[in-house]
């Protein structure tokens, strides 16, 4: 699953999106008959689960790496169903259950459901947990892609590494700068051309990691262009959803923003043609936009080539790690960690590792406290 360490407020934000809240709680009420086995994947504190159990499920499992499944389990004991809620700390690929649940229910996006290895969470949690027939909350996301204006967050991007501030040379910094992603609040006057629907992440048939389509994006009136516009409409259950994009109601999601390498003026008749793609690569994405559009009376050709890679601060050190032939050797924090999970043999506590940790590696652990809370921290993702 998804290590996320949210803060007790930050899930109290999304309860309170209405929208969101609204469509969860309709189609867990629909999904969910009496005698059903759920799970909540990426529980948080648990009110999807507590929804499940007021629509008549006999057993929830609800999973989540944050330590805030402990303040779930008081949220069960208070409303009274802590015989039928089951929370479990960890990664779900990791865990098993006792049964096939009937109905999955998740909300592991970030601002587009293409984050982090939610996808295939929810691919690996279909194919383990969910039984024959079983529902799936989402069933589909769809994503979303549009031109738009946005004259104002472009310029504060952008100016400070276009000025020669302090008679400096800074333009270095817009390549990296104008190869980033941005979450951004669209508004409906922001879009300059027709949205279109870029990549369909089914959940229920089983979804893709990986994003990739040419777009055609017809401009529907005359302005200056900054980039593409992102987000996802949902289909929760049957006609139960909700569209992050901004001609939906206010939502916590926002939208994503891939801006430009220039600003580009635009007609009404022009067509943008978009090569997109969303490549999962370690636990985080790297995102590719190609841009086209033919020369016109009002501008030369435009194509711009883009990559959130271009944007990354990777050293050469780092590269060099990641590659096939790397032959790799432990460093001393390396052996450090090594020796603290061989000496958890179910034998010695934590202060007696932590003590031996200090005076084996002196150099990594200058205080026993430094070298407890390290063993702590070891101890508590991997012991049992």
């Amino acid at each position: 699953m998804i290590d996320v360490d949210y803060s007790l407020d930050q899930f109290g934000q999304m309860l309170g999106d209405k929208v969101r809240m609204d469509a969860y709680s309709a189609a867990i009420a629909r999904a969910v008959r009496p005698n059903d086995a759920v799970l909540d994947l990426g529980c948080g504190p648990g009110v999807f689960a507590l929804l499940a159990c007021k629509a008549g499920a006999r057993a929830v499992y609800a999973i989540d790496e944050n330590g805030v499944v402990e303040f779930g389990r008081h949220l069960a004991a208070v409303n009274g169903y802590s015989d039928r809620i089951h929370f479990m700390r960890g990664d779900s690929r990791q865990i098993h259950l006792p049964e096939r649940v009937n109905v999955i229910v998740s909300d592991l996006r970030g601002v587009l459901p293409l984050y982090s290895r939610v996808v295939g969470t929810l691919e690996d949690a279909r194919v383990r947990f969910l039984a024959e027939g079983g529902r799936m909350i989402p069933g589909r996301d769809v994503l979303c892609v549009a031109v738009v204006q946005l004259d104002k967050p472009y310029q504060e991007l952008t100016n400070v590494w276009r000025s020669a501030g302090q008679q400096l040379d800074l333009s270095s910094g817009l390549p990296l700068i104008l190869n980033s992603i941005y979450r951004q609040k669209l508004q409906p006057q922001q879009l300059l051309s027709e949205s279109r629907q870029w990549h369909i992440l089914n959940y229920a048939a089983g979804a893709k990691t990986n994003a990739q389509a040419r777009i055609e994006l017809p401009i529907l009136r005359s302005d200056v262009g900054h980039g593409l516009g992102i987000w996802f409409e949902t289909v929760l259950m049957d006609d139960i959803g909700y569209s992050s994009g901004p001609n939906g109601a206010e939502n916590i999601y926002g939208q994503t923003f891939l801006p430009w390498l220039e600003p580009v003026a635009l007609r009404d008749g022009d067509v943008c043609c978009v090569d997109l793609r969303a490549h999962l690569v370690g636990n985080s994405y790297v995102w590719q936009w190609e841009t086209n559009l033919p020369a016109a009376a009002h501008r030369e050709q435009v194509h711009f080539r883009q990559s959130s890679f271009y944007g990354s601060l990777f050293p050469a050190s780092l590269l060099q790690k990641r590659a096939v032939d790397f032959v790799p050797v432990l460093n001393e924090s390396g052996q450090a960690e090594r020796w603290i999970l061989q000496a958890m043999d179910g034998k010695r506590p934590l202060q007696e590792i932590a003590v031996e940790a200090t005076r084996l590696y002196p150099h990594i652990f200058r205080r026993e406290e430094e070298a407890f809370n390290q063993v702590a921290e070891i101890a508590e993702k991997f012991s049992r």
